[in-house]
């Protein structure tokens, strides 16, 4: 259920970026939007929900160019018109949607991964693997050694 809004809210960004460019082919409505749901459902599942607690927000961002890219082309080959001007379309929504997703994913890290996040931190933090020792060094002498 926590899932439905941020969908909605990148659904909603894929879209306008989607018909904004993808109209200036003259291609149908309905396969844009048909595309849209597509690449929005994959991109969300595969970088939104995997990519992005694993690695954070810089290289998931980073990571949403050529993923949106790869995802777009192909559709868009298939359902619009198999064509080279379909990869241009697909190259630019990706940069538009690259934009978009930087944003988009501090909305995904401040409201709907957030106890994941807390989880990660305190896992993180609280094993002490990158604690510095703050201790003097104290030498134990045996009793058989008396030098």
């Amino acid at each position: 259920m926590k899932h439905i809004v941020p969908f909605a809210v990148k659904l909603a960004a894929w879209s306008v970026v989607l018909f904004s460019i993808f109209t200036i082919f003259d291609a149908p409505l309905a396969l844009i939007s048909l595309m849209t749901i597509v690449t929005a459902l994959v991109s969300y599942i595969i970088g939104d929900l995997f990519v992005l607690p694993r690695v954070g927000h810089f290289v998931a961002a980073a990571l949403d160019v050529p993923l949106s890219f790869l995802l777009i082309w192909p559709v868009s080959f298939a359902l619009i018109a198999p064509s080279v001007n379909m990869a241009y379309g697909a190259f630019f929504s990706a940069l538009a949607i690259g934009a978009v997703e930087a944003f988009f994913h501090l909305y995904m890290e401040n409201h709907v991964l957030e106890e994941a996040r807390r989880e990660e931190a305190h896992r993180w933090y609280d094993e002490g693997r990158w604690a510095t020792e703050f201790a003097e060094e104290e030498e134990f002498k045996k009793e058989d050694d008396r030098s």
